[in-house]
């Protein structure tokens, strides 16, 4: 009998708690669909970086996992309390408490299955619309793998039976403690509210003064881009923002109602004071759960962002690290077998040998700290004439300079330096002086001189009488190079950069000093890869999350607040005048928990970019991709707003 009970329930539930199965179903959807990815060969064979790729899945996943059973335990515990009444009548007709949790237990686990049944569709979808994204990341042809995986099949039964093992535990321990008095008036109880409430003034301020204190500290670690941040103050700043999230959340709801209640021309414009009310009372009985997901919704926005930073890394870097397909520094009697290697591969489309020369009297570098300028001890020069070779390679127009002038091409790093008095002038090693024409970092390179972050350009006499540094060979084909390709060269070279030491081990120097673009965009593309998934990943968990829970909440309050609105009709507010006050009120509730986490994602992204705005287009960059990040997570947060707008208008006019 009690399993039919389960069974018709469950039915009902389906209908009461939709968005909650639909974002259940989605959840295990995202799992199904990167324990797919994760385990498809076409796709840990893109890169050796690919290989990493599985294990970031499984670590996310045990993550997510904990997310999941938040918002299961949670709905879970919000379905059981609407239904308390229904379980205190059937302890009154004497029904054993042992059976109701049973019931109960059977009524979540059917609803659970069948949204895991459901995902495995979804979900292999979701797989193939993933891999057609990272195979055109790779540029890789992309089909459809109709194949079948058991691994990742099992992998979602084990994850499902994990949540529901740990939210059935805690469902099961609270109707054991309950009583049948608790049971008929546990629908009326919200969260416990604090002894704290004449102080709630006084939290919003510290609350607000330790999220100041906690981003100040946060920046003043990136300030400096030779300091190297601290992992403990940078938890600490952490800990500081979950704090005052949670103090500014408890305490803002009264603040907001002492505001409106105090300002007349406020209070009785419209129907102000009616939705000041209601949404003081909402915050007072759930400033916890509304707590949790405005830090739910600042790790989104992180997430964003930070995707949209390491996109902007990736991309710059691979024409920074590898803007030619194939380059050598190595001895020049050797670039004849090179070529011939390149050639038994590629058609080669242009080639040049040139050199870098050794200048010890440090002009550029005893102004430059050594600490941002690599592990070179000198100033590295090379002649005009190699230098706009190599820029025409590039599709760059070539420069000139008189016989007293020399260019500073520097990274983005050392951009600082630019209107540097003492580097006006410079002094070489064989007493020529010269004046600086043009200091640049555009498109530069780190190919055109290896161990430093710059490369002083100088005409070509200026070099005579200066010691060689290294030998180059720059290579461009037709073709596109393979990491495969980057191994076997690599191998090839490998006799010229390595030894055997005093104990028989294999040491190599230098072999960082090939360099195949195939290979760094191949790598590239794996970390990117790695990157954005998992920063999507969460994203995209913690927003369906967010929004579900607010959707459930609000959904739930229409049937509470009905009568109120009956009144207002009564009284004479007319439907579109009603439907307003819902649109008003349901927007309050669902910004209300996001209008911190802007805050805070702003001063962090703009933090961070002093790390990798070096690596990045442009120093304001960043502000494109937190705009990018706003519009995806609304974009997802908005479709849950408006189901539930509409759905509340149902709910109220049923």
């Amino acid at each position: 009998m009690l399993s039919k009970l389960a069974v018709r329930n469950a039915k009902r539930s389906i209908k009461d708690y939709i968005i909650y199965l639909i974002t259940v179903t989605l959840a295990f959807s995202f799992i199904f669909a990167f324990n797919l990815i994760s385990d498809a060969k076409s796709i840990v064979e893109l890169s050796s970086m690919m290989q990493n790729f599985k294990l970031a899945m499984y670590f996310v996943n045990a993550f997510i996992i904990l997310v999941i059973c938040f918002l299961i335990n949670y709905t879970t515990k919000f379905m059981f309390q609407k239904r308390s009444k229904e379980f205190g009548t059937y302890m009154l007709l004497g029904i054993q408490k042992k059976k109701i949790a049973r019931m109960f237990t059977l009524e979540s686990l059917i609803l659970g299955f069948i949204s895991l049944i459901i995902s495995f569709g979804i979900g292999y979808v979701l797989n193939i619309i993933m891999t057609y994204i990272i195979m055109n990341i790779f540029d890789a042809p992309f089909s459809v793998d109709i194949t079948f995986s058991w691994k990742a099949v099992l992998l979602s039964f084990l994850y499902f039976a994990i949540i529901y093992l740990i939210v059935l535990f805690f469902l099961r321990r609270r109707i054991k403690k309950m009583k049948i008095h608790d049971l008929l008036y546990y629908e009326k109880q919200n969260e416990k509210t604090s002894k704290l409430k004449k102080y709630r003034g006084l939290i919003f301020i510290v609350a607000i003064f330790l999220g100041i204190v906690a981003i100040d500290t946060f920046d003043r670690e990136f300030r400096a881009v030779e300091v190297n941040p601290s992992f403990g103050t940078i938890m600490l700043c952490l800990i500081l923002i979950i704090i005052s999230i949670y103090g500014v959340i408890y305490s803002l709801g009264d603040f907001i109602l002492s505001f409106v209640l105090n300002n007349k021309k406020i209070k009785y414009r419209g129907n102000n004071l009616f939705v000041a009310r209601t949404f003081s009372s909402k915050v007072r009985s759930m400033s916890f759960t509304l707590g949790t997901l405005t830090v739910l919704i600042t790790l989104t926005l992180i997430c964003l962002n930070l995707s949209g930073l390491f996109k902007g890394m990736f991309e710059y870097q691979i024409n920074t690290y590898a803007p030619y397909d194939i380059v050598i520094a190595d001895d020049e009697e050797k670039f004849g077998e090179y070529i011939d290697l390149v050639d038994g591969e590629y058609t080669i489309k242009e080639s040049i040998f040139y050199n870098t020369y050794k200048n010890t009297n440090n002009a550029v570098k005893k102004v430059i700290d050594s600490e941002l300028n690599g592990w070179r001890d000198f100033d590295q020069l090379i002649k005009l004439s190699d230098y706009n070779k190599l820029l025409e390679m590039r599709g760059m127009e070539a420069v000139t300079l008189e016989n007293n002038e020399y260019i500073l091409h520097v990274s983005r790093g050392y951009e600082g330096f630019k209107n540097n008095r003492e580097l006006e002038s410079i002094t070489l090693d064989n007493g020529i002086e010269l004046q600086q024409k043009l200091f640049t970092s555009y498109k530069y390179t780190t190919s055109w001189a290896y161990g430093g972050g710059y490369v002083v350009v100088v005409p070509d006499y200026a070099v005579e009488n200066l010691d060689v540094v290294e030998n180059h060979l720059v290579i461009n084909t037709e073709e596109e190079t393979t990491e495969k390709f980057a191994q076997k060269l690599v191998g090839f070279a490998e006799p010229d950069f390595c030894e055997e030491d005093e104990y028989g081990y294999m040491v190599c120097y230098s072999l960082s000093s090939i360099t195949v673009r195939g290979q760094e965009v191949a790598n590239n593309n794996g970390l990117m890869t790695i990157c954005l998934f998992v920063c999507y990943y969460i994203a995209i968990i913690f927003t369906t999350i967010v929004g579900t829970i607010l959707a459930i909440q609000s959904l739930s309050d229409a049937t509470k607040y009905k009568y109120r609105y009956q009144v207002l009709n009564k009284l004479g507010v007319d439907k579109r005048k009603l439907n307003k006050t819902i649109f008003k009120q349901l927007s309050i509730f669902f910004i209300f928990p996001v209008i911190y986490p802007i805050i805070v994602s702003f001063f962090t992204i703009n933090s961070l970019n002093r790390v990798f705005k070096i690596a990045l287009v442009s120093d304001t960059t960043y502000l494109s991709y937190f705009g990018i990040s706003l519009v995806l997570f609304f974009g997802i947060y908005l479709i849950y707003f408006i189901a539930t707008y509409f759905g509340y208008k149902k709910n109220i006019s049923d």
